[in-house]
């Protein structure tokens, strides 16, 4: 695990919705966010991690990478414009994308 990253390994191999973990974050890999990000840990291996996380409207990350593990996403409502290694996509509900190490998204 690297020492930026935030969410350690998951304790147990099933998460119910009421017992996510919660954390709250103001960086991603080191680089700022332009406001609070709150992430509910439901899977996290040492390669993987798969989170809710709620942005404010008209918020986002910017471009990063991370080095250790792939992350999976799944949009549930809303609308986000994604782009992973230089392509870019409009995501909504029912959509899902993966970015994997190395590989710079936001």
């Amino acid at each position: 695990m690297s020492a930026s990253r935030a969410l350690p390994p998951s304790a147990r191999p099933f998460t119910r919705s009421g017992e996510a973990e919660t954390t709250v974050i103001t960086a991603v890999e080191g680089r700022p966010l332009p406001g609070a990000v709150t992430l509910r840990s439901l899977a996290v291996t040492p390669n993987m991690v798969f989170v809710e996380t709620t942005f404010a409207k008209g918020g986002g990350s910017p471009p990063h990478l991370h080095t250790d593990h792939d992350s999976i996403v799944y949009v549930v409502r809303g609308r986000m414009r994604v782009t992973i290694g230089g392509e870019t996509w409009e995501a909504g509900p029912g959509d899902a994308f993966l970015h994997l190490p190395g590989v710079v998204h936001h």
